[in-house]
């Protein structure tokens, strides 16, 4: 048996689509177009391109989730709340209240990547 999947434009509804996706600002965007539509796109935004420059890219801010697993995480709530760090009962688990539990545990985390 075979799936097939057909997309259609955001604005006409015409089958056959692909998408096209394009950045304005700090934000990105997504639109599905048939042939004819991406053509009109790229005709309209053509002047600005051919003056503009590709934009450098950013880096992003990666977020770094140590490596423990919901035990670990549950005995370092329980060891900070002993020693008197007061944080929120779910969530993320506060930086100082980490960095305090490894180095009270001489943890070193950097090693485990």
């Amino acid at each position: 048996m075979a799936i097939r999947s057909i997309i259609e434009s955001d604005l006409s509804g015409k089958p056959d689509a692909t998408t096209a996706t394009f950045g304005l600002g700090d934000t990105w965007y997504e639109v599905d177009l048939t042939a004819e539509e991406q053509k009109k796109l790229e005709d309209a935004l053509k002047p600005y391109l051919k003056v503009g420059r590709k934009a450098e890219k950013t880096a992003s801010k990666k977020q770094v989730v140590p490596d423990t697993t919901a035990e670990e995480r549950d005995r370092i709530r329980e060891w900070a709340r002993k020693e008197g760090y007061e944080f929120a009962e779910r969530g993320r688990i506060p930086k100082k209240v980490m960095k305090a539990y490894d180095e009270a545990h001489n943890i070193d985390r950097s090693k485990k990547r």
